[in-house]
């Protein structure tokens, strides 16, 4: 059996028990299924910011706690199933190339965080690491917004950690929102390269907070594609730990698949990264000049 169908496994184990941990007490007129129960655990989609209840709390614990650092499914590496986001942004129309940003980036405050880095890698497949890819792109990116203008703040400029050694993984995660709320970002762009157990499957996405950054997220995917003609898998809401606890604005980048032989070489290409980080870059601008 394969470590990431292990990974699974331990994942629904874990799962059951906190779902029959929730039915036990409930009368049977107010019991949900235990499918209805694994589902808004589980669900991409599902709100964290409700204001409390147990469900939130026992969400946020196992997800942060024990999931996450079990399975880094918040590092944004392996966490897609592949299967299209039910959001699609607008077919694109004319041709890619720099978008003339009209000074709307101007004092801009905006935060870069190449995701992983350090002892984490992130999905590793095809001889690419995504954490090379994401500060690659990263990199490129800051270039392109510093030029425009904008404030460019780094989670990280180097293959290395951002919190202190030895920390979790959601210390890890939250060093990085940290940078953004000290320097009062207006946005904060999260960049990763994406991993599936079915190698075929291919495509760039973006993801937004649950209930805010949608506009954002649908700029930045509508470019993105325009400017690399890479598979459009939409974009759409996540829980992902940088997300759902960014104050400002927020969004994360999944580039390509380092699981497809193919996507996993344009992403280590210099000339497709520069696509990439010019794709993200008008996306960024197209959205300051809508608000």
């Amino acid at each position: 059996m394969s470590k990431i169908y292990r990974h699974k496994m331990l994942t629904w184990i874990l799962l059951l028990v906190v779902a029959l941990t929730i039915l036990a007490p409930l009368s049977v007129s107010q019991a949900a299924g235990v499918g209805d129960v694994l589902g808004a655990l589980t669900s991409p989609t599902a709100p964290t910011s409700d204001g409390g209840g147990i469900l939130n709390t026992l969400f946020s614990f196992l997800f942060d706690k024990v999931l996450g650092p079990i399975l880094n499914i918040f590092g944004g590496g392996s966490s897609s199933t592949g299967a299209p986001p039910a959001s699609l942004p607008p077919k694109p129309s004319g041709g890619g190339g720099p978008v003339l940003d009209s000074g709307v980036l101007r004092g801009k405050v905006i935060v870069v965080d190449p995701g992983h880095g350090g002892n984490n890698p992130g999905a590793v497949a095809n001889g690419s690491r995504e954490s090379d890819n994401n500060l690659a792109v990263g990199l490129k990116l800051r270039d392109r917004l510093r030029q425009a203008g904008a404030k460019v703040v780094m989670s990280r400029e180097t293959d290395r950690n951002v919190a202190a050694v030895g920390s979790s993984l959601g210390q890890e995660l939250q060093a990085r929102l940290d940078i953004a709320a000290r320097n009062n970002a207006d946005l904060f762009v999260s960049v990763h390269s994406n991993s599936n157990p079915d190698p075929s499957i291919v495509g760039a996405m973006t993801f937004y907070p649950n209930g805010k950054s949608s506009k954002l997220a649908m700029e930045v995917q509508s470019a993105l594609i325009r400017e690399t003609a890479a598979v459009n898998k939409g974009f759409q809401p996540a829980t992902f730990y940088v997300l759902r606890n960014a104050a400002m604005p927020a969004i994360l980048v999944e580039m390509g698949f380092v699981s497809n032989n193919a996507e996993a070489a344009k992403l280590q290409s210099d000339a497709y990264r520069n696509k990439v980080a010019q794709g993200v870059f008008n996306g960024i601008v197209k959205y300051f000049q809508a608000n």
